[in-house]
Parts: structure tokens; sequence; C-alpha cells
């Protein structure tokens, strides 16, 4: 007989029960009931096998796993505990655990052992040491009877005897990480970096010295470099815009680490708009301290740095604070500089007195990177972290991936964890397999910008030069923006890029195409067909 522990004395989560009734997080229910049953099977009589009962156990194992999944990232939590992670038993104040692979109980022994036993402190309240064990594994504690229960899980159908040793495979189960083990760890090195960076501290690795130049960024970077060297005088406030993953946050930093090195008794608040109104809503509510909210801002900050400064839209309240803040810098001659994926004019939600105030900043643009830029960021983001690709390997990756940077260094971690944890070379048949190129090569092969607008041309029954040229006319204007708008779909070519093709139009005019055929097929229904007619047939 199991002693009765009284479970539910040191069980600190709301909402916890035992038995059924108990809240399930991603407990694989073969391992427990199995784990169990082992822990009790003995060839003779002995001490109780665990501290608590089979259903306390199984309570114990929801109760930890909700707990970790709210410390933890998601995505590892799926890889690393979510149906492979049972509490096995408690014995003098250790908590025995069971994984399902040896490769997982590296990584949970490893990264993880803190984070369980700070779970276990908030719903048992004290201290417990951790054992953890893999599911099969011959351990002390367990009987022979118990081992082959165990043992009997990694067998789900019934064994069959070979007719000869010529058909029988052998194999050391679990000495070796799985396959999809090792696609686990290669994604889970990409999670963090996929994660957006939420501190509001200065990144010291983001500086003007390794911010890569080029036709794309190069007026965003020397305004930038103007502000950085003398704050308050240049440009006053500096609206800096493009879509995500382009360089917007790390020109942000970079500004703030020169002036903290070249002018450190200036002041520096670098925040986003978030945490903006955020930081504003406990002042005001919880505190009740708006005045000292004010102050900071206004009194105590020579650089106002704010990031997604569009996210202020709908929220009446905080732009009312950010507007007179605005204000009160620029008549203090102090230094504002904003991020944006949108113009001022292109804010929804936003009063026109912030909008008019944000219009007042000097705005640049900075556009999708051109394959040379894209070349010369895998090149120096390669020698950062250590990776070695060939250039042809950093050629094909530039020519595939364009729509930012972030997406391009995505790739380089993804491959320098293919090679460190596969212990293979990044050759083009690696890259193209682990970054799924293959179909992306096929795209470009088949389409290109002159299949497009030739197939816009025939559609709407007009001249391929027509739509190419210079002509203004209703009858061309409307295919040749669809043309636009499908080449940057289905290419995502640079602004430049796709204006050089019709006559050398300028990045703005692409640009309005571009967002007049987005927005019109929205509530065009017959525009809307005739785009998806043209990319049925592209």
């Amino acid at each position: 007989m199991t002693q009765k522990f009284p479970f539910n004395h040191f069980l600190k989560l709301d909402g916890l029960s035992e038995g059924p009734a108990a809240k399930k997080v991603d407990v694989n229910p073969v391992i427990v009931e199995q784990a169990i049953k082992a822990m009790n099977v003995s060839a003779e009589p002995k001490a109780p096998a665990s501290e608590f009962s089979g259903d306390e156990l199984r309570t114990l194992t929801d109760a930890l796993l909700d707990n970790i999944k709210n410390l933890i990232n998601p995505n590892k939590f799926h890889a690393y505990f979510a149906n492979a992670f049972t509490v096995s038993a408690i014995k003098h104040e250790t908590v025995e655990i069971m994984v399902t692979t040896s490769f997982i109980k590296k990584m949970v022994e490893t990264h993880y052992p803190d984070t369980i036993k700070q779970a276990l402190f908030e719903i048992l309240g004290k201290n417990y040491g951790i054992d953890i064990q893999v599911l099969g594994a011959p351990t002390q504690s367990l009987s022979s009877n118990a081992e082959n229960i165990l043992n009997s899980l990694k067998s789900p159908m019934p064994s069959k005897k070979p007719e000869s040793v010529k058909n029988t495979t052998f194999f050391i189960d679990e000495l070796e990480p799985t396959k999809d083990d090792l696609f686990k760890a290669i994604d889970s090195q990409v999670i963090e970096h996929q994660t957006n960076n939420n501190s509001n501290q200065i990144d010291i690795n983001k500086t003007f010295n390794n911010f890569i130049i080029g036709p794309s960024n190069n007026i965003a970077h020397a305004l930038s470099l103007a502000v950085a060297k003398d704050p308050g005088k240049a440009y006053p406030a500096l609206y800096i815009y493009g879509n995500s993953g382009l360089g917007k946050t790390h020109l942000i930093h970079a500004i703030a680490n020169h002036i903290q090195m070249h002018k450190p008794s200036m002041r520096i608040c670098i925040t986003s708009a978030n945490r903006f109104m955020n930081e504003m809503v406990d002042s005001i509510i919880k505190k009740n301290q708006s005045y000292e909210f004010k102050k900071k801002y206004t009194e105590q900050t020579d650089i106002l740095i704010i990031d997604d400064i569009h996210e202020l839209k709908n929220k009446t309240t905080t732009q009312e604070m950010f507007f007179h803040i605005f204000n009160e810098l620029i008549e203090r001659g102090k230094q504002l500089v904003f991020t944006s994926d949108k113009t001022p004019k292109e804010i929804d939600g936003i009063e026109d007195r912030i909008r008019t105030r944000l219009s007042s900043a000097l705005p640049v643009e900075i556009q999708q990177p051109d394959l040379e830029t894209r070349i010369a960021i895998l090149k120096k983001k390669a020698v950062e972290k250590d990776v070695y690709l060939s250039d042809d390997v950093v050629n094909l990756v530039a020519k595939c991936v364009k729509s930012n940077i972030r997406e391009l260094e995505g790739c380089l971690i993804k491959l320098g964890a293919v090679t460190s944890i596969l212990k293979v070379d990044i050759d083009l048949e690696v890259a193209k397999e682990h970054l799924k190129l293959n179909e992306e090569l096929e795209n470009q092969k088949n389409v290109t910008i002159e299949t497009i607008t030739k197939t816009v041309a025939n559609y709407y029954k007009i001249p391929l030069g027509d739509i190419r040229g210079k002509a203004k006319t209703k009858e061309v204007a409307l295919p040749r923006q669809v043309a636009m708008y499908l080449v940057s779909k289905m290419l995502k070519p640079t602004l430049k890029d796709n204006g050089q093709y019709f006559s050398g139009r300028d990045h703005s005019t692409v640009l309005h195409a571009i967002k007049t055929i987005s927005d019109r097929i929205k509530t065009d229904g017959l525009l809307a067909q005739q785009v998806l007619d043209i990319e049925k047939q592209l």
C-alpha cells in the first residue's frame, strides 16, 4: 500500500484538483500509467516506492507542466516537455522525473533544472531536488518487472521473431539522439532570434560600425549618424520608416550607443510605443503619479527614442500625454527619434495634431536591401557568428531571401545549428533542404518580371510597351499598377528594381501602385477576381 501523502495541503495552484478532474496539460497518459505501475511492482515487499499516490503524481505532473509552460518559451516547452515529461515518484525530498529520450534528458538537465525547481517550490511550498531518468533506462530504484514494463512502452506493436538473423536490425536505443531530436534542437536555436526584443535597454551589439550600408538604407544611416553626432541640433526629430526587419531598430540603438560613448552626460530614454503606454497607464491608474511620469520624459530625458510609434493608434489618453511630451522636448532643444512601418499619413487611429507633430519630423525610408547588400550582410553576420559559408551558399541564400534582414539572419543561424548539431558541412544541397529553398528557386525559374508583365498585358489586351512606357491614360494606368503589385508580391524585388523595369519610375510611384491595388482588391470584387485570374495563369 502506498502511504497517503497530504498532497492538497501543499498544492498552491488555484483550481487544482486530484484525479480525472485535474487540469490536463500536455501529459502522455501511457507514460504516466506505466511509470506509476512500474514503481509499485516489486519481486518482494519493499517500502513505498513514492510518497505520493498515483493520482497525486498525475495531478502534480499536470500542475508542474502548467507552471513550466508559463516560465519558458512556448516552442521550447513543446520540444522538451509536452508529451515527454512525467513525475514518476517523490522520495526523500527528491522528485523523480521520467522523459522519453536521452537527448531530452540532456537538454532539460542542462537548461531547465532551476525552472523545474522553481515550479515545484511554487506548487509544493518547499524545495525539492530533482532526478531525471529516461523512460526505459535501467535504474537502481526499479525492480526487474518494473524495467520490463517501462521498456515495453518502446515497442507498442507485438514483437515478431525474424525469419533469419539477416532480417534482424540491431541497435542500441537512446544512446544517440533521434533525427527528430536533432531537428528540434536546430529549430530551438532559431526561436530566440525570432522573438522580438522587449527590453528597453540599449543593445550594445547594434552600432554604426556593424551596420551594413547599401542603396536601400544609406540615407537613413547618414541622417541617423548626423543625429547621433549632434543631438537636438541637426535634426531635432527624426522619423525612420520601412517594413519590419530592415534595420530600423539597429539604427536607433546605434544612435543611442554613439551618444552614450561620446556624450555620456546625456540622458537617453529608448522605449517602444507599447511600453510607453503601459508605463503611463501604470503611473496614472495604479500609482496616480502622472506628474512623475511626465517629468521623467521631459525634465529627465535628453534623447527620447520610441520604436513602433504607430502602436499609439486608438490610444487616446496616451496620445494626449505624448503630445505634451513632444512639445516640451522640442521647446527644450532635446532630440526625438521615432520608427514605424508606416508614414505618419498612413497611420490610422491617431489625432490630427499627433499626425502633424510626427509629420514635422524629418522622414527617411529604409527599403528592402538589394542583392549586393544582402550578400554583404550575410558575409558579415557569418563572420560574427563563426559560421563558414561558401560564396555559392551565400549567393543562393541572398538570392532567395529578399524580404528583410531578420529573415536573412534567421537562415544563417539555422545553417550554423545544422553544421554544429548534425556535424555536416553546408553545401548548396544542404542549404536548399534545411532552408526549403527548392520551391523558391523553382518559382524564380518560372516567373520573372517580364513574364508577369506580359501576362498582365495579354489579360487586359494592351501592348506590353504601353504598360512599360510613360503613358498615363486610364486604360494603361490600372494594368501597370496591377503588374507592379504582382511583381512585388511574387518576386519581392526592391522598389527601385521594380520601378526600373517600368521606364525608371521612382520607388514612391511603385509604392503607391502596390498600396492602391492592395487596398482596392479588399473592396472591389471585380478587380480582386481579375488579379486572381492573372495569378492563376502565372
